[in-house]
């Protein structure tokens, strides 16, 4: 290995811990990049009828993305390629105190922000969102600070906000479940809701912890936090968009559920065979449910339930 120029510092030995950490995050980001753009073809596909408030929420969140995902690898380039071997390169931020803490704070404020709409929206109370904002704000004070305090309030902040929002919205969807038939499809829709929310916000938050154990376990190799926090922003665009791109399994859920009928025989106390028409002492129950699907105009695309239940009983004497 050659020695350095006349000047420039030496390379650590532990070099790979510097410069290892910091090229898996960028390396991650744009694996999650192109996650995104899958999720957004799909999207563009199956819901190009969408409100355009709900379209510039999705196709917002991919330009911050997409910027982040651009001044991410300007400055991969600035360390690694134009200052490659120079270890006085590493110690610029260059654009990082920007593109990775102020652009996952404006993507995860965003996404929470509309969880929190939802929460007002299904419990019509500003108390719990205007708490849970209070609790996600309260990180994002110093975001662009790197030391200890700020960092972690920075981290336990979007986990608070992340597990409150994930139990208040569960808690609100599982009301409403509660208010419908058990063998209706909008019970069984509410419930998949109910756990792609719980898992999203689960995965945000469990990023964070992640990135905050890190943080604290390993003082002294701060980069180690990077490959966590440099996914955050990603992960908050793909859960939200893949709860959208959800609804094109709930529809064709409702449309095979849409009509039915459905037959039973209740045999009397002779225990004869259920299968036999001529037997006069055989019940015949016909059941003929009529469901009824809308979509909201916000994209909840939440069934509104049965509008009609009809029996017709035919009894053979």
């Amino acid at each position: 290995m050659s020695s350095p120029p006349s000047g420039m510092p030496a390379i650590p030995p532990d070099i790979a811990m510097i410069t290892g950490p910091t090229m898996v995050g960028i390396v991650l980001n744009w694996g999650f990049m192109g996650v995104l753009m899958v999720q957004l073809y799909y999207y563009f596909e199956n819901f190009s009828d969408d409100r355009r408030a709900i379209k510039a929420l999705v196709y917002g969140l991919a330009l911050l993305d997409i910027t982040q995902t651009v001044l991410i690898t300007a400055d991969a380039f600035h360390w690694f390629v134009y200052g490659f071997g120079d270890m006085r390169r590493l110690d610029e931020t260059f654009l990082n105190s920007w593109d990775v803490p102020v652009i996952d704070s404006v993507i995860s404020l965003v996404v929470q922000m509309f969880y929190i709409w939802r929460i007002h929206f299904l419990r019509k109370t500003y108390l719990i969102p205007v708490l849970i904002l209070m609790a996600h704000e309260l990180g994002h004070l110093s975001l662009i600070s790197t030391e200890v305090v700020p960092q972690t309030i920075w981290l336990v902040g979007a986990a608070v906000a992340d597990v409150a929002i994930a139990i208040v919205l569960s808690w609100a969807l599982l009301y409403q479940r509660n208010a419908t038939l058990p063998a209706s499809v909008t019970h069984s829709v509410i419930s998949r809701i109910i756990r792609l929310v719980v898992e999203t916000n689960a995965l945000t938050a469990g990023v964070a912890v992640i990135a905050l154990i890190l943080f604290w376990a390993a003082p002294h190799h701060p980069t180690l936090v990077v490959p966590p926090t440099a996914i955050i922003g990603k992960l908050y665009s793909n859960c939200l968009i893949a709860l959208f791109n959800n609804r094109l399994k709930e529809t064709a859920m409702r449309k095979g559920s849409s009509h039915g009928m459905q037959s039973v025989h209740l045999p009397n106390s002779s225990h004869r065979s259920r299968h036999d028409d001529n037997n006069p002492n055989v019940l015949k129950v016909h059941i003929v449910r009529e469901m009824d699907t809308s979509y909201d105009e916000e994209g909840r695309n939440v069934e509104l339930g049965d509008l009609a239940l009809q029996k017709s009983t035919q009894i053979r004497r």
